[in-house]
C-alpha cells in the first residue's frame, strides 16, 4: 500500500490565510490537508476558530488536486444526516476529493459548553458506531431508516448523489478495540494519535499494539487487514519529527515499519502563536520545514 502524507491546518487565522495554507500544501505535492473540527479550543477560549465544514466547502472551490477533510469530526456534535449532507455537498464542490475522519469525542469541556452529554468510553463508541453506520449508507445516496440508541432517521433520502463511488471515504479515529472494530467494519481507514507528551518508544509501542489488534479485528470481521489504511497523527507524542531531515526519516520509517500507511503533521501559520510551543518542540512545522521534508523525506517513502 502506498504511503501518503498530509498537513493538519488549524483554522485559527482569517480564511484567506487558511486557503493559502491549503494551496501551499497542494503546491508541494502533499496528498491531503485537513482542518480540525472543534467548536473551540479549551486552552484559548477567545481564539477565533473557523467552522470546519463551511471552511472546507470554500477551500474545495479554490483548490484543484489535494484531498481535503476533517481531523477529526466529533460524532456527538452533528446529526449524522446533516453531516452526510455536508460531506456530499463538499464532495461535489471538490470534484470528489473529500475524506471524513470521525471520532467519538475527546474534549469534555466542549461537550459541556454545547449541552451535549460526554458519555463514558463505551457510550461514546456506541454513538460513533451508529453515526458511522448511518454515514456508510447515506454517503452512497441511499434512503436510510435507522433506529438506534443515539440516532434515529426515518426514510431520509440523501442527495446530492456522491461524486466518489461508491461513496466518499470514511476514516475512524480509533485508539481502543471498540473504535478499531468500527473502523474495520465500516471504514477505509483509521486514525490514531501518539501517546500524548510521551517519547517515541512509549508511543511507538502503543501504536504497534494497536496495529496488531487492528489486524486481529479485521480477521474477525472477515476483512483483509491490508485493505485498511492506518493514519498516524503526529504532534501529540513528544517526537521531534521536524528537528531535522534525519529525525523525520527515522520517525516516519519506524511508524511505517509498525504499520502506518498515512501521516498527518501540523502545519504552523506564524500569524497565530497557538502552536508556537509545538514548533519549539519540533512537533509542528513551518512552511520551509514542510517543503524540505516533502522534497527530501516524504519522497523516499
Amino acid at each position: 500500500m502506498d504511503v501518503r502524507f498530509g498537513a493538519t491546518i488549524v483554522q485559527v487565522v482569517p480564511f484567506p490565510a487558511v486557503l493559502d495554507d491549503f494551496r501551499f500544501a497542494e503546491s508541494i505535492g502533499l496528498d491531503n490537508a485537513w482542518v480540525i473540527d472543534q467548536f473551540g479550543i479549551d486552552e484559548a477560549p477567545d481564539l477565533t476558530l473557523l467552522e470546519a465544514w463551511t471552511t472546507l466547502a470554500a477551500v474545495a472551490a479554490e483548490t484543484d488536486r489535494i484531498g481535503i477533510g476533517t481531523m477529526v469530526t466529533n460524532a456527538a456534535m452533528r446529526h449524522p444526516a446533516m453531516l452526510a449532507k455536508s460531506i456530499l455537498t463538499v464532495d461535489q464542490i471538490s470534484g470528489g476529493r473529500v475524506v471524513t475522519a470521525i471520532g467519538g469525542g475527546f474534549y469534555p469541556a466542549e461537550h459541556a459548553a454545547l449541552g451535549i452529554d460526554f458519555l463514558d468510553g463505551i457510550g461514546r463508541t456506541e454513538r460513533l458506531r451508529e453515526t458511522v453506520e448511518v454515514l456508510d449508507r447515506a454517503l452512497r445516496g441511499d434512503t436510510v431508516t435507522f433506529a438506534g440508541e443515539h440516532v434515529e432517521i426515518d426514510t431520509a433520502t440523501f442527495r446530492p448523489a456522491p461524486t466518489q463511488l461508491p461513496r466518499p471515504p470514511i476514516w475512524v479515529a480509533a485508539q481502543g478495540p471498540r473504535s478499531l472494530r468500527v473502523g474495520a467494519r465500516f471504514a477505509e481507514g483509521i486514525v490514531t494519535l501518539g501517546a500524548e507528551n510521551q517519547g517515541i518508544e512509549t508511543s511507538l509501542a502503543a501504536f504497534r499494539t494497536r496495529m496488531t489488534r487492528a489486524d486481529e479485528i479485521c480477521a474477525e470481521e472477515g476483512r483483509d487487514p491490508s485493505t485498511l489504511r492506518r493514519c498516524y497523527f503526529a504532534g501529540w507524542a513528544d517526537e521531534p519529527i521536524f528537528a531535522s531531515v534525519e529525525a523525520a526519516t527515522e520517525i516516519i520509517g519506524r511508524y511505517i515499519e509498525a504499520g502506518a500507511t498515512d501521516f498527518t503533521l501540523y502545519l504552523h501559520n506564524p500569524a497565530e502563536p497557538v502552536l508556537d510551543g509545538f514548533v519549539a518542540a519540533h512537533r509542528a512545522g513551518s512552511r520551509a520545514q514542510f517543503e524540505q521534508l516533502a522534497a527530501e523525506v516524504f519522497s523516499r517513502f
